[in-house]
This record gives structure tokens, C-alpha cells and sequence, in this order.
């Protein structure tokens, strides 16, 4: 009896020590593939050429990844902190990084004033054979804008048109859905825009990216079209939700629908410039005021600042001169609301501009004609003394031979960063900015490069007016 009891402790044991070294042996492999991971993905700046010390006044943030590797990144002052995650909880990362563009949608609906009459003409039509419309004929036509912005829309008029004859309208006859009903294509449309529409201002009448504006979020609205004026605007759109509550106001056949000129939500003017003939930016800055950007009738690019009451407390002339047809901008990503640098698209400019106490203490141009670095810059931030820009860049490796008709064997495989004086000069200092793939196996580059993963992504961090998630 004893010995049976000897035996089932030794067991015991044995059992417990067995599943106490599969744990420890478990950590370790956890720790070293975190460590690996670390090592294999950490960011990494190497200086190429000019002095290191031309990095002290900036501030620049962004992240690497690789699958769900995250390797975070704060330079600073010339110093480099890195921080790392695996799987990180995307969406809370994603805001960090990505700025709410609008979308937007024009389509040209029959009036109310006529609709009764267009109604009563229709007829039925199988197009395939599980689809059928109800088409008919008008004339009479109010364009609409309808604009999406992240979860939420919004839809507005634009401009009345009458025809000299009519042309062809439809609208689809099947019963919708909870959320079809509420969808255009249930309602009689125009089926071929030619007729209609004004290609100068149907489709390029919002610039840039939604912003930040008091509590809420605005819009540029490039051009005058009827009696909207180009200008900065506050917006506040409605849920899905509340735009599938709405009450049917209109017939199809003997179906109840949500008219396709059925308005909802709201765009207020928030600050309109009396010259203004394009608006192509609106940005949150320091103080509580908004930048507007904007070209004046001399095609003049101009920068006002207005405050919170939709005032304009200071102007500038930007020193560049638009075309006649778009003129847009890109604000880069930032690290302070002091300071905005706009990157002019199609024109190789860049804008620095600084606020200080209500008023721009800096506005300076840079040209990137003919230094391909510059010209595709990702970002670009001021130093504290407002005398250079820290631009980072893709670096590409050619993969076999290179081949001006064929693309697909360029790779980003490294970051530049590069200052450059405002005053046109020579450039202050060039480093590379490296992870894991850029620095331990971008050496093994090879035909099949592209098909494996490996590939070098950087997003640069969003200063946080400028985030979706505030939005």
C-alpha cells in the first residue's frame, strides 16, 4: 500500500513539474518572438549626409507595420523614441492616421412641381428579367448633391434646369427594402446627364478633406453654384438610421418613396470670401481660428484667418498664381495647430504657414521643381524657428532591370528624411529612416519580390483636430 502511494506522488509530481517547464518554456517563446519581433521591425534612423544637429526643432510622429506589426515612431529634437505592438486594437489605431475625406454623389431628379405629371406618363418596363423600372419622360430637373461623411450623409440642391424638350427619367419599380426605399434609384432620375449637367461644377464642388469647425465638422465648398457661395461651411449630416426613418413624400406608380429632392441634414455658411472664385481648403488652427485657402478672380492664391464668429481677423497673398481650372491643396500631416503646411497639387509648392496671436507670423513658399524628394513628400513640418521644413519621403529600389513602361518592379523600401532651408538653399541634412524589412532584408531583394509580404508601409500621425475620431 505504501508503495502504491509513493508511486502515485511520484507521478504527481513529475506531472507538476512537467506542466511547470511547458509554461516557462511557453513564456520564453512568447518573450522571444516579442523580442524578435521587436528587433526584426524596430525603427531605425541612419544619417546619410549634412549635420544631425539640423534635426533639433522638429517634431514629426508615424508608424511602420507588417501585418498586424506595429512599430510606433516620435522624432523629436533629433531624437528618436520607438515604442511597439502586436495586433494592436485597429479601431483606435486607424484614428491616429486617417483624416474623413466627403464623398459625394450628383444626380439629377425630376421636380416636385412635375413629378404628378411625369408619374402619371410612366410605364412600367421589364429591363432584365428579375428587373423592372418605371420610365417616363420630363424637363424640369433639380440637381442634387448628395455627400457622405463617414457614417452619416447629407443631401442638398444645387441648381434648378429646365429643358427645351424632354428627355428620358426612370426609376425602379420593385418594392424596396427597409433601407432601399429611402435610396435614389426608387425614385425618377435623369438616365443620362448630358443634357443636364455643368461639368465645370457638378462634380468638383467640394475641396479637400472634411475638418474640424467649432464642435462640429466643416466643409470646403469650391465654387458659387446658384446661390450656394464658395466658401467654408458647417455641416452636420444625419445617421443611416434616421435617414431610413424618414416618412415617404412622393409616388412611383402606386408606391410611396423618399423624393430624390428631398433635402437632409444641413450645410451653413460659416465664412464665404467676398472674391473668392475657388475655395480648396479649410483647416483648424491655433487660438481658435479656421484657415481658408482660396483663389481670388485674379487667380491669386490667398490665406485668410477668420475666427469663431466667421470674421476675418488677417490676410495674406500666398505668391502663387492658379490656373483656370482646379486649383487644389493638401494639408500634410502636423504635430501642432500652429502651424499648416499645404502641399500644391500639380504645381511642386509647398506653403509654410505659422499663427501666432491671432495672425500669420510666417508664410513662406518652396519650390520642388526639379528634386524628385521634395516633389513626393508624404509630410512636412516646420522647425520651432520657422526657417526649414523636415519632409519625409519614400525611397524606391528597382527590383531586375529598369523598365520605363513597366512600374510594377519599383518598391518602397526605405523612408527619406530630408531638411530643407525655406530659403531655397541647400539642403541641411538627409537620413534614412529604416524598419526591419528596409534594413535586414531589403538586401534580398529579388524577382519574387513582390509576392511575398515584406513590404515597407509608413503612415504619418494626424495632430488630433485633424483626426477622423474627433470628427
Amino acid at each position: 500500500m505504501k508503495e502504491t502511494k509513493t508511486k502515485k506522488s511520484t507521478y504527481l509530481r513529475n506531472f507538476i513539474i512537467a506542466v511547470t517547464l511547458s509554461a516557462a518554456i511557453l513564456a520564453a517563446g512568447a518573450l522571444w518572438v516579442l523580442l524578435g519581433w521587436r528587433s526584426a521591425l524596430d525603427i531605425t534612423l541612419t544619417d546619410l549626409a549634412g549635420d544631425p544637429a539640423a534635426l533639433r526643432g522638429f517634431t514629426m510622429r508615424g508608424q511602420s507595420y507588417f501585418d498586424t506589426a506595429h512599430t510606433y515612431w516620435d522624432l523629436h529634437d533629433g531624437y528618436l523614441d520607438t515604442s511597439f505592438a502586436l495586433d494592436p486594437d485597429e479601431s483606435d489605431n486607424q484614428y491616429h492616421y486617417s483624416a474623413w475625406g466627403a464623398s459625394h454623389t450628383t444626380f439629377y431628379a425630376v421636380t416636385p412641381e412635375t413629378r404628378d405629371e411625369v408619374n402619371a406618363a410612366a410605364q412600367r418596363v421589364q429591363v432584365y428579367d428579375d428587373n423592372w423600372q418605371m420610365q417616363s419622360t420630363a424637363s424640369h430637373f433639380r440637381v442634387m448633391a448628395e455627400i457622405s461623411m463617414g457614417s452619416d450623409v447629407l443631401r442638398i440642391a444645387l441648381r434648378e434646369v429646365v429643358l427645351d424638350a424632354p428627355i428620358s427619367v426612370s426609376a425602379n419599380a420593385e418594392v424596396p427594402t427597409y433601407l432601399d426605399r429611402t435610396r435614389v434609384s426608387y425614385d425618377y432620375t435623369a438616365d443620362f446627364s448630358d443634357e443636364v449637367e455643368d461639368t465645370n461644377t457638378d462634380y468638383h464642388y467640394i475641396a479637400g478633406q472634411i475638418f474640424s469647425l467649432g464642435d462640429g465638422q466643416g466643409l470646403a465648398w469650391r465654387y458659387t453654384v446658384a446661390d450656394r457661395k464658395a466658401g467654408l461651411y458647417k455641416a452636420t449630416p444625419i445617421s443611416y438610421d434616421d435617414l431610413a426613418a424618414l416618412p415617404a413624400d412622393g409616388k412611383v406608380g402606386d408606391r410611396d418613396v423618399l423624393c430624390a429632392t428631398t433635402e437632409f441634414g444641413t450645410l451653413e455658411p460659416f465664412y464665404c470670401p467676398e472674391n473668392a472664385r475657388q475655395v480648396v481648403c479649410g483647416l483648424p488652427m491655433d487660438d481658435g481660428l479656421t484657415l481658408c485657402v482660396y483663389l481670388d478672380p485674379l487667380n491669386k492664391a490667398c490665406a485668410d484667418l477668420v475666427n469663431a464668429a466667421g470674421e476675418q481677423v488677417d490676410h495674406i497673398e500666398l505668391g502663387i498664381e492658379g490656373g483656370n481650372g482646379d486649383f487644389s491643396v493638401t494639408a500634410l500631416p502636423r504635430t501642432t495647430d500652429r502651424d499648416a503646411v499645404l502641399k500644391v497639387d500639380f504645381r511642386n509648392l509647398f506653403v509654410a504657414l505659422r499663427v501666432q496671436d491671432g495672425k500669420f507670423s510666417l508664410h513662406q513658399t518652396l519650390s520642388a521643381e526639379g528634386d524628385i524628394y521634395l516633389r513626393n513628400a508624404e509630410d512636412a513640418v516646420l522647425n520651432t524657428a520657422g526657417d526649414a521644413l523636415l519632409i519625409a519621403t519614400p525611397e524606391y529600389t528597382t527590383v531586375g532591370e529598369a523598365n520605363a513602361d513597366d512600374s510594377f518592379n519599383i518598391y518602397q523600401t526605405g523612408t527619406l528624411l530630408v531638411v530643407y532651408p525655406l530659403d531655397g538653399s541647400a539642403p541641411r541634412y538627409r537620413g534614412r529612416l529604416d524598419n526591419g524589412v528596409d534594413r535586414d532584408w531589403g538586401g534580398q531583394l529579388g524577382e519574387s519580390y513582390y509576392s511575398w509580404p515584406a513590404h515597407h508601409y509608413m503612415n504619418y500621425e494626424l495632430y488630433e483636430k485633424d483626426r477622423e475620431k474627433r470628427l
